[in-house]
């Protein structure tokens, strides 16, 4: 099944720490608590409407995070991004993507992204920022 979700993606910022008590509580920074719960909004809206069931068992997950062509760019390099020519090799990581992503996801399009045991992932430049989310069930004796 493909998901589409057109959000501009965002990384997994390093948690927060504040004290508490004797303690430290740890929370997500407020862009990427905003994210994932605005993706968790949006996925929910989706689930409803395609009629989706989560899977059981392993997972093969293809992520494809389309961000916006930065404003700075000339119409040659916008031209090149569009084309695929140029692909957003700054900061931040793709790795970082794929982890708030998952973590918005879980109880949504899976029970637990720990069932995920296959992933491909890329991010390119698009007029649309968007993540694309694909997900496949593998049969467990394919191992």
């Amino acid at each position: 099944m493909i998901f589409k979700f057109f959000i501009e993606p965002q990384q997994q910022e390093r948690p927060r720490a504040v004290r508490f008590g004797n303690g430290v509580r740890m929370y997500d920074p407020k862009a990427t608590k905003l994210y994932k719960e605005t993706l968790a909004l949006i996925a929910k809206s989706e689930v409803i409407k395609k009629g989706y069931r989560r899977p059981q068992g392993a997972l093969a997950v293809s992520m494809t995070f389309v961000r916006s062509i930065p404003k700075s760019f000339t119409a040659k390099q916008k031209k090149m991004a569009l084309d695929g020519e140029l692909l957003p090799r700054k900061k931040p990581d793709l790795s970082n993507f794929v982890k708030s992503t998952e973590d918005a996801l879980n109880g949504i399009l899976w029970n637990d992204d720990n069932a995920i045991v296959q992933e491909i992932s890329s991010k390119v430049y698009g007029q649309q920022a968007r993540v694309i989310v694909e997900i496949h069930t593998i049969n467990d004796n394919k191992f």
